[in-house]
């Protein structure tokens, strides 16, 4: 048992940059006369000597030039820890040695008897076994590195603006839905009805909406969706999810000035990874899920990797299913340990029905039963199917310089049609119904190409990103009405179906190609000050079409945007820091005079401080910021079938966060404070007024315990808390009450009841534990239910 849990501290230690506690020369010496059973494939010497040091559970450091470019044979079978370390390095001309402090060191071996009387130099990284990746799978909830902020693998004490990262631990722990619900213990973000998260991802930050690739969905680094409407991303299938707070048009061209959520594939791996899973839980729900990865080469050059997902599901609405197939192929071709070709593909069908909003006047009061469905199942629907298929390409041409090359096609089609709420006669009980008949197609080829350059000039070290990037976007939307019976409230008898105009179709049309230039130098000074500075060019070339008014409006844009920011790092963990960026949105469309509108503009200042005290497995942070956007389109007082470019924005807040791992137990917690209201409008009443859906106050906490620390082998326990204050909603006086919600989480490993169930385990998630009841409004006539309790009972057995 002392044997176990040190190799799952070790684990732990192995995703952070620090290590907590030095592992004793005697428990070192007794892991190396043990013999235990290992399976490497041969490979790049780095990575082999990783899982071995991983699996064997003991420190291992080494200088990473001493293994570049080096293989190792490989392992099978039992070895002592020294035994194996010797196996693997055969004919590398490397050897293990045993360091005081209990771990071990690879360092070159004497090259002839003589050569021991001589202490060779001897540099090594102290810190963790394995050094965090930012795309690779991570053990907790505590990341420390992201690629999101920079474009390149970055410290996050070391990044000038407000990060977060939802790891797929997390993901799993809180057993969340949606990409949406995978946020709901990130700081700044709000989100949807759950509802309508559903089928989209659809969340704002800072006050502001991120639904699309134009304002802030990324995967992999680049543009993916061009409509909110093409469907929801599958956490499932995400290794972690970082959200970039704040202007970031600098390395990824039009977007909000909320920032940027990136979603990361899971992507093959090295060491050989088996899950299956299976779920059953709150209305008629089942759903298995697979995740299969490792290599396919006995040199470990071809790996691969498969993630699946089948869902069968009601919803608490009558008559809505929640029905979706998912699955993600990926391989890697590793010829070398400089380069690294990786192919990722993905078929996701959703099968649902969308959630029509109603009046708040019919929710907050609770007129609507919360399982009233105002459609018609014979004609509800929401059939989504989304391809994608891209590659990832790096290659290091030496220790200096970097390039990458990546390309993905996206293709989505949707079928989506619902009847909504009109008015209700309550003589009768009887509910006017609208018709919406809609089909939505979209695609999208995106590609980015750079080059990181590292090189020092006197005594600053400079890291520069070069690159080029581009996308290509076409949204195509036929929309028809029509008219449909009414609906009892109380007693609903379906089976009319509607009747639709296809005569007229309020649809549109929009293409777009963006280009943009980008250049960036991260800058360090004597270890202590970090730099940032960047600049970027755009240009966007876009043609809009409207089908019910039978126009097309091209558009020709192009901005400057920049970024910069200072750190320093202190001995003591503490590194403040303050930074400046800018963001643009083009415009579709033109005013009543035909005046073309120009992309919206936004300023962000932003100064913050985080703290990662040496030797531990905790990040915390703090900021304060201030947005400002201009060029916004508001209502023309003169003719409402218009708009006029007169609207200003702004937001200002702060954010505090903490993410820790203390022995057995694990937290996170963050607060924000938002104030995002209008500040220029042609309309006067709009000036001053808050946005809708932004509370002023958010909090939320998550915390698991791993009882074993209390002698209770095997058990888990979680509990979260989500506190949203009252939000602002026009049309509505008192806005919309705030709420309270809770999740909790509990786990069993089960080869704790029999050996033979090793790397079983059961977990049974609740959200909104209470069953509390609540709304959510973006108007006042958009409105809909919180989800209620649910609970989910999973069984997982990984190998």
């Amino acid at each position: 048992m002392l044997a176990r849990a040190i190799r799952g501290a070790l684990r732990t230690l192995a995703m952070g940059t620090l290590v907590l506690a030095p592992v004793t020369v005697v428990q070192a010496q007794t892991a190396g006369q043990v013999r235990s059973a290992y399976t490497i494939p041969p490979g790049p010497l780095d990575g082999a000597l990783n899982q071995f040091a991983r699996r064997a559970g003991v420190l291992l450091s080494f200088e990473p030039s001493v293994a570049q470019d080096r293989r190792s044979p490989g392992l099978a079978g039992a070895y002592t820890v020294q035994e194996g370390f010797a196996a693997l390095l055969v004919g590398t001309g490397l050897q293990a040695t045993l360091k005081a402090d209990g771990g071990y060191a690879i360092v070159p071996a004497p090259a002839a008897p003589a050569a021991r009387l001589t202490t060779l130099p001897q540099v090594v990284v102290t810190g963790a076994v394995e050094r965090e990746n930012p795309t690779s799978p991570l053990t907790g909830l505590v990341a420390t590195r992201t690629a999101s902020a920079s474009k390149t693998d970055t410290l996050i004490i070391e990044t000038p603006q407000s990060i977060s990262v939802a790891t797929a631990d997390q993901i799993e722990a809180t057993k969340a839905q949606s990409l949406a619900e995978s946020l709901d213990y990130t700081p700044g973000v709000i989100s949807q009805a759950s509802s309508f998260n559903r089928m989209v991802d659809d969340v704002r930050i800072r006050g502001f909406n991120l639904a699309n690739a134009n304002t802030g969905m990324l995967r992999d680094g680049m543009k993916y969706q061009p409509s909110v409407y093409d469907g929801s991303q599958e956490p499932y299938g995400l290794e972690r999810i970082e959200v970039l707070r704040g202007a970031a048009s600098v390395l990824y061209g039009q977007l909000s000035p909320g920032g940027i959520i990136n979603a990361v594939s899971k992507r093959p791996t090295a060491e050989p990874l088996h899950e299956l899973t299976a779920d059953i839980g709150s209305y008629q729900r089942k759903q298995v899920t697979g995740d299969f990865a490792g290599p396919l080469s006995d040199d470990g050059v071809w790996t691969y990797r498969v993630t699946g997902l089948l869902r069968e599901a009601n919803t608490s609405i009558d008559h809505i299913n929640d029905d979706k197939r998912y699955i993600a192929p990926a391989l890697t071709w590793r010829p070398s340990a400089r380069t690294s070709l990786t192919l990722l593909s993905s078929y996701q069908e959703m099968r649902t029905k969308f959630v029509a909003p109603a009046s708040s006047s019919y929710t907050l009061n609770g007129t609507i039963p919360r399982n009233f469905f105002i459609g018609e199942p014979g004609y509800d629907r929401y059939d989504s199917d989304v391809f994608s298929l891209g590659y990832l390409f790096e290659h290091e041409i030496n220790d200096q310089v970097k390039i990458r090359n990546n390309v993905r096609y996206f293709d989505a089609s949707a079928k989506f049609n619902y009847l909504s709420y009109g008015a209700l006669d309550t003589t009768t009980n009887l509910f006017s119904r609208g018709v919406v008949n809609r089909t939505e197609n979209s695609t999208g080829l995106t590609a980015d190409t750079s080059m990181e350059i590292k090189f020092d000039t006197g005594a600053l070290e400079h890291k520069v990103l070069a690159g080029i990037d581009y996308f290509r976007s076409k949204y195509d939307s036929h929309r028809y009405g029509g008219s449909a019976s009414s609906l009892d409230l109380y007693n609903p008898v379906y089976g009319t179906l509607p009747t639709i105009n296809k005569a007229s179709d309020r649809g549109s049309k929009t293409e777009a190609d963006q280009l943009g230039v980008y250049l960036q130098d991260q800058i360090k000074l004597a270890k202590k000050w970090v730099f940032l500075i960047g600049g970027r060019q755009d240009w966007v070339d876009s043609t809009a079409t409207n089908y019910f008014y039978n126009t097309v409006a091209d558009a020709k844009d192009h901005a400057f945007t920049g970024r910069t920011g200072l750190v320093y790092l202190a001995d003591n963990g503490l590194a403040p820091y303050a930074s400046f960026g800018q963001s643009f949105v083009p415009q579709a469309g033109s005013d009543k005079s035909g005046n073309r509108f120009q992309p919206t503009e936004s300023d962000q200042y932003e100064i913050g401080v985080r703290y990662q005290p040496p030797g531990s497995n905790t990040l915390l942070s703090a900021a304060i910021y201030q947005i400002k956007q201009k060029n916004g389109l508001s209502t023309d007082p003169s003719d409402s079938t218009y708009s006029v470019q007169t609207a200003g924005l702004r937001s200002r807040g702060i954010e505090l966060e903490a993410r820790s791992k203390l022995d057995k137990l694990e937290l996170i917690a963050n607060y924000a404070y938002t104030d995002a209201r209008t500040t220029q409008s042609a309309m006067a009443t709009e000036i001053g007024q808050r946005v809708a859906g932004v509370p002023y106050h958010t909090t939320s906490m998550w915390g698991q315990y791993d009882f074993a620390g209390l002698g209770i082998l095997g058990f888990k326990a979680g509990l979260g808390a989500r506190y949203q204050s009252r939000a602002p909603v026009a049309g509505i006086a008192d806005g919309v009450p705030g709420r309270l919600l809770f999740d909790a989480m509990l786990s069993y490993d089960l080869q704790r009841l029999d050996n033979r169930l090793r790397g079983a385990l059961f977990r049974l998630n609740a959200k909104n534990l209470l069953g509390r009841d609540y709304v959510q409004c973006v108007a006042a006539t958009g409105c809909r239910y919180g989800e209620p309790r649910t609970i989910i009972a999973t069984v997982s057995y990984r190998w």
